[in-house]
């Protein structure tokens, strides 16, 4: 947003990120807004690009608030199914521009939404590849950041093909698996060449650093401590990316076999 000054004349408006509250279709909700505020006088403005967003806050609050999926949530259940918008569109039988602008702040009806989630959730089964967990991608992406706090590391880059990031993700949804009876993202990896790595990761990194994580499920406790362990473990993401390379299960698997959770008590590093 560029920068404004105030009319009044009391020089550049601050940039700040409101709480905002309004009645939507009788719904009363509460969405986040960026606004410039005058510090001197209060005077709220907004610009063009802010008015849109604002008009995609509204909508997506609205749908949570009426149990419609968001434009987020549609993108990375489409995502996670390897789906492009062109085929969603087609399995329901509704033309790709209805696909773009669910995605991008209108408001589905309740019956496509139905529509949406029988193709987008059905298949979704806690079996051995997902640790007993739906994948999550904002789940993933929490995770990652979890990580980069822990390590004091960048590792979920624009444009990054996840070489190292996927082994602490692998690490650690394996050892939750292991400890806990549960994986923490949803994951599937596969055994790919450069190690163990997020099944079809170059569909879903873009939706993953695009994730909205501030209303997904919290690490508990236990799930942090894995996090922690894995970092303790591996605090140089070059360690993490060896250690990975010497376990018998990536060793073992032929290149592109999807790796069971099943086979986490054969870890090697732990």
């Amino acid at each position: 947003m560029n920068a404004l000054n105030c009319p009044k004349g009391h020089g550049p408006m601050a940039q700040k990120k409101i709480k905002k509250q309004k009645t939507f279709r009788g719904v009363d909700i509460e969405y986040n807004a960026d606004a410039f505020i005058c510090p001197e006088c209060g005077l709220e403005a907004g610009t063009a690009q802010s008015a849109g967003d604002v008009q995609h806050a509204i909508a997506d609050a609205y749908r949570k608030k009426a149990g419609l999926l968001t434009g987020q949530e549609i993108r990375s259940l489409r995502a996670a199914k390897e789906l492009t918008q062109q085929q969603l569109a087609d399995v329901m039988n509704v033309g790709i521009a209805s696909i773009k602008r669910w995605e991008t702040g209108m408001i589905q009806s309740k019956s496509m939404d139905h529509a949406l989630r029988i193709q987008l959730q059905s298949a979704f089964r806690a079996d051995s590849y997902t640790g007993n967990r739906e994948i999550s991608l904002p789940r993933i992406k929490l995770v990652a950041e979890a990580f980069e706090r822990t390590l004091r590391k960048r590792l979920l880059k624009s444009g990054d093909k996840l070489l190292f990031l996927a082994k602490y993700l692998w690490y650690a949804d394996m050892l939750a698996f292991r400890q806990l009876g549960k994986g923490l993202t949803g994951a599937s990896y596969a055994a790919m060449t450069y190690g163990p790595q997020l099944n079809n990761y170059r569909e879903l990194v873009k939706s993953i650093r695009e994730s909205d994580v501030k209303d997904v499920e919290l690490l508990s406790q236990e799930e942090l401590r894995v996090i922690h362990q894995v970092a303790e473990k591996f605090p140089n993401k070059r360690q993490v990316y060896d250690a990975a390379h010497r376990e018998k299960i990536w060793l073992e698997s032929k290149t592109g076999a999807l790796i069971p959770y099943s086979c986490a008590n054969e870890l090697t590093e732990f």
